[in-house]
């Protein structure tokens, strides 16, 4: 029996696609977190010799308080980072798409879609970035009471979009039959 991937996978479903965000949008939240790691390199090199007095007297204690709950902090938001990254996927299987979305660390929603509830798929790729490294947005458009699913900066967008519209295809095959 093979492992399943989410809470209502089926046996007879066939997995196309698992979608995480872009690499290069994990990236840029991981240099935002080397901008705050460095401050704190920086302020422990820094503050010894130009900010003395914080690390004697009654500050010091306070001083060191500080600077191990901003590492505390700090590994705490690397940790968050990596695990919202890692459990926001979306699902393409043959039967329907899965939208699995972490809502930081005690909380995450679950939304899916037959894909014989499609109407319309649009994918969009914006700005250099995205030109460049081939990420953007898809979305899904249904009847639903879900208006439409978004994919939102996961890579090959225009990929995704055709995959999709393959597998709506196949569920509703174009009429042929008067050729």
């Amino acid at each position: 029996m093979s492992k399943k991937l989410f809470p209502s996978q089926q046996a007879d479903e066939t997995i196309y696609l698992v979608v995480r965000e872009h690499w290069v949008y994990l990236t840029l939240k991981i240099l935002v977190w080397v901008f705050f790691a460095a401050a704190l390199i920086l302020f422990n090199r820094l503050g010894h010799n130009y900010l003395p007095n914080l690390y004697e007297g009654s500050f010091g204690p306070i001083t060191l308080l500080f600077t191990q709950v901003y590492t505390l902090f700090l590994t705490l938001a690397l940790f968050v980072i990596f695990v919202i990254y890692y459990l926001n996927i979306q699902v393409i299987t043959n039967l329907r798409i899965v939208d699995i979305d972490q809502i930081g660390l005690f909380s995450h929603t679950v939304s899916e879609l037959h894909i014989d509830k499609i109407e319309d798929v649009t994918s969009q790729t914006n700005g250099v970035l995205g030109t460049i490294f081939d990420y953007g947005d898809v979305y899904v458009q249904t009847a639903g009471t879900v208006d439409r699913f978004e994919f939102c900066n996961v890579p090959n967008p225009a990929g995704i979009e055709k995959i999709i519209l393959d597998l709506y295809e196949q569920v509703h095959p174009p009429d042929n039959a008067h050729h």
